[in-house]
């Protein structure tokens, strides 16, 4: 949300800008293409879910944040998952159905601290079912009498060989996370990489930069590199004290690598490719791993995690 509305705000700045040229300029602004957009997950060891929401021209007037939320969301009919032949039914669970405590915890799993009061969030997931090592999962979903399909897999892990802290700011004890990857030999792997911070009571989020990345350059070697903490700019409290990327001295953080599908990737490297505020950039479409128009991914991630502690090593 925040995203958006630092590019309205960039916009109206350079169109208050042109008011005052002479020349009028009477732009006539595309319509929109209205689609189902879907933003499913299933990870090693967890339960799968899913969101279903309408896409919004870019140029539509907004009253509210909480009125923009209420006309996105969609309540589809029925949404399957089918693993190894058997298909099974999503659950429908709402926000509002939940305990304070159970709500809370949703919410930090869903990568939210907080959620507008009066408006209620419903997810349809399965608690039964666990994603596993080398599966392949087939989300249907049936929304306003269109069937829509996309398929993921859950594939083998990668662990990586060793982590350290390096303080690239000494007068501030600011630094980043250095870590070796060991590629497989023989394949082509997509990786996406996560951080949470304990000690600063970050959630988990994509490292900042590119979390995305493939082994086309470096197939079957032994790489080295840095990365800094994720940051979500929506759930921004204000605390002066807080560094959005930087890690610092002393900091407990969990790290957390995954393998995931091409199909995946792509989605993810359209989205940050799409991501750039500039108004006058060529448009970039996102890509979707979903049939018959449909938006969105339905992302599998095989992943493992370390837990990490920046100390410099002596």
């Amino acid at each position: 949300m925040n995203r958006f509305f630092a590019s309205i705000s960039i916009l109206l700045a350079v169109l208050v800008g042109f008011s005052s040229c002479e020349k009028v300029l009477d732009i006539d602004l595309p319509d929109a293409v209205n689609g189902i957009v879907f933003e499913g997950y299933i990870e090693n060891g967890t339960f799968p879910y899913v969101l279903v929401s309408r896409s919004e021209n870019y140029f539509s007037p907004i009253n509210t944040a909480a009125e923009a939320i209420i006309n996105a969301l969609v309540t589809p009919d029925s949404v399957f998952i089918t693993v190894d032949g058997v298909r099974t039914a999503m659950d429908k669970t709402c926000l509002s159905e939940l305990s304070p405590e159970e709500k809370e915890l949703a919410l930090e799993f869903l990568g939210f601290e907080s959620f507008p009061d009066g408006l209620d969030l419903c997810l349809y997931l399965k608690f039964s079912m666990q994603g596993e090592y080398g599966k392949t999962y087939r989300m249907t979903a049936y929304v306003e009498g269109k069937e829509y399909n996309a398929v993921t897999t859950i594939g083998q892990p990668v662990e990586l060989d060793s982590l350290w802290y390096k303080d690239e700011l000494p007068i501030d004890s600011f630094g980043s996370i250095w870590c070796r990857l060991s590629d497989r030999v023989g394949t082509d792997d997509y990786y996406y990489m996560w951080t949470e911070n304990l000690t600063e009571g970050r959630s988990m989020y994509a490292i900042d930069g590119s979390p995305s990345f493939g082994d086309r350059l470096f197939q079957g070697e032994t790489i080295e590199f840095n990365f800094y903490q994720g940051s979500n700019l929506a759930n921004d409290n204000g605390n002066p004290d807080a560094e959005p990327w930087w890690f610092r001295e002393g900091d407990t953080v969990i790290v957390k690598l995954g393998i995931i599908d091409r199909a995946v990737y792509d989605f993810w490297e359209s989205v940050d490719a799409a991501s750039n505020l500039n108004p006058f950039s060529a448009p970039t479409p996102v890509w979707s791993n979903f049939d018959n128009g449909g938006r969105g991914v339905w992302a599998g991630y095989a992943t493992t995690v370390d837990t990490f502690v920046c100390v410099l090593n002596p």
